[in-house]
């Protein structure tokens, strides 16, 4: 199983980050008409389709299928893949809950939501914009959950990366289609989570091996 360098970005990686940027950029350029061409309004059956997904693309439904599928192969005692998916779960779902974070102190309005577009920060006219669903759009956590397992998946498991990044495509396509999300916020969240993902999974590389030690299961 190879792994990343844990330190600080190497010439190589501040490319990827400056062109990771110019990416976000470009898609506030392109944001209303995008965001527009991907929303399904009500009457539209396949809404539900898009709900499904969503729902689905969650962090608890990832959380317990991650869970169940680390019991499965430790059950099979394929230990070594029961404990790179452990550690492939861990770094996704903090990378989506730094993602939330985030978007807790941006206070960008969704594209459904009734107050007039725009990023708010924390405080708007006297009142904590955190915690409130209509001023959480940037940038999208469901999004960046995957795109999270997706980075961290890349340098050990090329074929779970590749899925992982499909499935978060699917989920950012569902959560535009539902007028939950703007395209820079699924744009963002991508770049995010594969920039993030990585570093995440070679940082609890160790703790998770250690946690592995404890549950007294055997070596990997």
């Amino acid at each position: 199983m190879s792994a990343i360098p844990a330190g600080r970005p190497s010439g190589r990686g501040w490319i990827y980050l400056a062109g990771g940027l110019a990416v976000i950029v470009a898609a506030f350029t392109v944001d209303r008409a995008v965001t527009g061409c991907f929303f399904l309004p009500v009457p539209d059956p396949a809404r539900k389709i898009a709900s499904g997904i969503s729902n689905c693309g969650n962090w608890p439904p990832i959380l317990a299928a991650g869970l169940v599928l680390v019991a499965g192969l430790a059950a099979l005692r394929k230990y070594a893949s029961a404990r790179l998916c452990l550690l492939i779960l861990a770094a996704g779902l903090l990378t989506g809950l730094a993602s939330n974070l985030i978007r807790a102190t941006t206070g960008r309005t969704r594209p459904n939501a009734t107050a007039p577009q725009g990023f708010y920060g924390l405080r708007y006219e006297g009142k904590w914009m955190a915690g409130k669903y209509e001023f959480g759009s940037f940038p999208s956590g469901h999004t960046a959950a995957w795109a999270g397992l997706a980075g961290a998946a890349w340098f050990r498991r090329r074929s779970l990366g590749v899925a992982f990044l499909a499935a978060g495509v699917v989920v950012g396509w569902s959560r535009m289609a539902l007028g939950c999300h703007h395209f820079s916020d699924v744009v963002a969240a991508l770049v995010w989570g594969l920039a993030v993902g990585p570093w995440l999974a070679n940082r609890l590389e160790n703790p998770v091996n250690a946690l592995w030690s404890k549950l007294g299961l055997p070596p990997f």
